[in-house]
Formats: C-alpha cells, sequence, structure tokens
C-alpha cells in the first residue's frame, strides 16, 4: 500500500470527503486527489501532519506504513497535540481555525481587524 492508498484509506474511515478535506487543510481539492492517486504528487510534511490529526491516524503509519493505523484506545489522550481536555479546540474555534485556513493570505489581515474590532481591541485594528 502506497501514501496515496493509506490517505484514501484513513480519509474514508474518516468519512471525509477529498473536498472537505483540502478545505480543513486549505489547499485545493485538487491537491487531495494528487495525494491519493498513484502517480500523484507527495503532500508536503506539514500537510501531511495536518492529515494525520484530521484523520485521527498515526503519523508513522501515513508516512510509511510502519505500524497501526490507529492509537490504541488506551492511548488515544497521549497523542501529539491532544494531552489534555483544555488543549482540544471547541466547535467554535474549530471552525474558526477553518475559516481562517480557508481565506487566501491577503485576506487573513482583513479577518483579524475585523476580529478585533468586534472585541473592542481598536488598538490593534489601526
Amino acid at each position: 500500500m502506497d501514501i496515496g492508498d493509506r490517505i484514501t484509506v484513513a480519509r474514508e474511515a474518516a468519512a471525509i470527503s477529498k473536498s472537505e478535506l483540502a478545505r480543513r487543510i486549505g489547499v485545493h481539492p485538487s491537491a487531495c486527489i494528487q495525494w491519493e492517486s498513484r502517480e500523484g504528487t507527495y503532500p508536503k510534511l506539514e500537510h501531511l501532519i495536518q492529515l494525520a490529526i484530521i484523520l485521527d491516524v498515526r503519523f508513522e503509519w501515513l508516512a510509511t506504513g510502519r505500524g497501526e493505523m490507529h492509537y490504541a484506545v488506551a492511548a488515544r489522550d497521549e497523542r501529539p497535540g491532544y494531552g489534555t481536555p483544555e488543549m482540544r479546540l471547541k466547535s467554535d474555534e474549530q471552525r474558526l481555525l477553518s475559516i481562517y485556513r480557508s481565506l487566501p493570505p491577503r485576506r487573513r489581515k482583513s479577518f483579524f481587524e475585523l476580529l478585533d474590532f468586534l472585541a473592542g481591541d481598536k488598538e490593534k485594528s489601526g
């Protein structure tokens, strides 16, 4: 099984479409299509990390095919980035992050300016 197959298996196990996965990572849907294609491209390291987190699979398995696909149930709270419940993003925080990642870089500054304004911190937005 090559990396494209592993991405497909993990994505389907997570019940996420290629379009949704691309949106969450902040890439064009064609990138996900390429990653899953036999003759496609290999994802950048930063995207591979995001894939492992979003698809809830072990990075080593996704990158190399070695080891188990998923963390053992007992080890789920020991996964990198998932240490304590306080570190987990709430749904509204996930939504904000998703919106931010979907914006083109030139619009991200305006996004923060709007958030600063809404929060009443007019000094940061000017």
